[in-house]
């Protein structure tokens, strides 16, 4: 969702005009944009358009209240792209796609109650969500019950796809395309290890993943002789960041790791560097990859900021961004607002090597299929996750801001 910083807004103005384009998005997204017949291209392998077709219902739970609702609005717009993309082509096996959505409210329980009523109620054929690990666990669970397909596009604690390796039999309908805290850890943890530095800082929100990220980065940069000086967590809700701001100073880090990718880490990096904490910053990406927050932020080249695909990383992400910023009048963060479009057509690909609408078909297509992306090339794993890392087709970029100017600064060029 658009972020709407500095000016003489205020918050509740800020925060009511977000709550409006949330609803708008929703609402927006119950029907299919219309393509006339004659305009319509079937793709290979998708067949003709039968007469009169259903169409393909996709439920999407995403957070559209509370402190992630920023996220939730990203994954919806970079849906929405996905499926009017669809449309044109002339939708998935002849079907048009249509987005039917549920306020997960970053909740478990609510994440599942709303999974099945878009099953029972609303029939979708698929699932795309949650966001937050806690809601995406509700929504698996309702998926397993309905032996429905489950897509995780932005959640990324290893339990997610631990459960499909654990007991495939119940979990074999889930499949993420976003990288889990392992693979994070190893996509910004070889960037922190081109730095050349030994001591840094962790700082972010106290959400589970953020826990998990956390141990994982420090396992891994250990090994490297990389080590943390100062390890704290701060309400995404009301944060009291004096104290700690004071406390990461005192450690003396090189480099500082914030693990926020929402609204929060802007005010974040505005009082870091009003009361001196001038070292280098690192953001795991969000909100601090927005380039309209980039140019509200202290002049200098001293935030980088980690993105699944950026404009210049693959002539794909660059085709992907201009549309999304040509739609919706801003740049794309690479993250929430980029995976939930891989999530959409990943899943579109896979039915159409299937060639069937039949779940036990589609599930084997991912299982063993190779699927285009704005990232790369997805391939999945035997627990059903995206294979990311270097070789693997999915890396990841670094991006740094310069005076509001962005620049890729990993993987370096050949």
């Amino acid at each position: 969702m658009p972020l709407t910083i500095g000016g003489q807004v205020t918050r509740d103005l800020r925060l009511g005009l977000a709550a409006l384009l949330v609803s708008a998005l929703l609402a927006g997204c119950q029907t299919a944009t219309a393509v006339p017949p004659a305009q319509q291209s079937v793709p290979p392998g998708q067949g003709s358009q039968p007469a009169n077709a259903e169409p393909l219902k996709i439920g999407v739970l995403a957070p559209a209240t509370g402190p992630f609702a920023s996220g939730g609005a990203a994954m919806v717009q970079s849906l929405r792209l996905a499926a009017d993309e669809l449309n044109r082509q002339g939708g998935v096996l002849g079907r048009q796609v249509v987005l039917v959505t549920a306020d997960s409210q970053g909740k478990a329980d609510v994440a599942r109650t709303e999974a099945l009523r878009l099953i029972e109620r609303d029939k979708v054929w698929a699932l795309i969500g949650a966001y937050l690990t806690e809601s995406t666990a509700g929504a698996m669970e309702a998926a397993a019950d309905q032996k429905v397909i489950l897509v995780v596009p932005v959640a990324a604690s290893n339990e997610i796809t631990a459960k499909v390796a654990g007991n495939y039999a119940r979990y074999r309908y889930v499949f993420r395309v976003s990288y889990n805290i392992n693979q994070w850890a190893q996509l910004m943890g070889g960037y922190v290890e081109s730095l050349g530095i030994k001591r840094y800082a962790f700082a972010g929100t106290d959400i589970r993943w953020n826990h998990e990220y956390a141990q994982a980065l420090k396992g891994l940069l250990g090994g490297r002789g990389i080590t943390p000086v100062y390890e704290g967590y701060y309400s995404s809700k009301e944060p009291a960041l004096g104290a700690m701001l004071k406390a990461i100073r005192d450690a003396g880090p090189e480099l500082l790791v914030l693990g926020d990718p929402g609204k929060g880490s802007i005010e974040f990096v505005k009082q870091a560097r009003a009361t001196g904490l001038k070292l280098p910053l690192f953001s795991v990406g969000g909100a601090l990859g927005d380039a309209r927050v980039a140019k509200t932020l202290e002049p200098g080249d001293y935030l980088s900021f980690q993105a699944a695909a950026w404009r210049g990383s693959n002539p794909r992400a660059s085709r992907y961004f201009s549309d999304f910023q040509q739609q919706y009048k801003y740049q794309p963060v690479g993250y929430s607002d980029t995976l939930p479009h891989e999530a959409l057509t990943v899943l579109a690909q896979a039915i159409a090597q299937a060639g069937s609408l039949d779940t036990d078909k589609v599930v084997p297509a991912l299982e063993s299929g190779e699927f285009q992306g704005i990232s790369g090339t997805y391939r999945f794993d035997a627990s059903h996750q995206a294979q990311w890392g270097a070789g693997r087709g999915l890396q990841g970029v670094v991006v740094r801001w310069k005076n509001g100017a962005d620049q890729i600064v990993w993987p370096k060029g050949p």
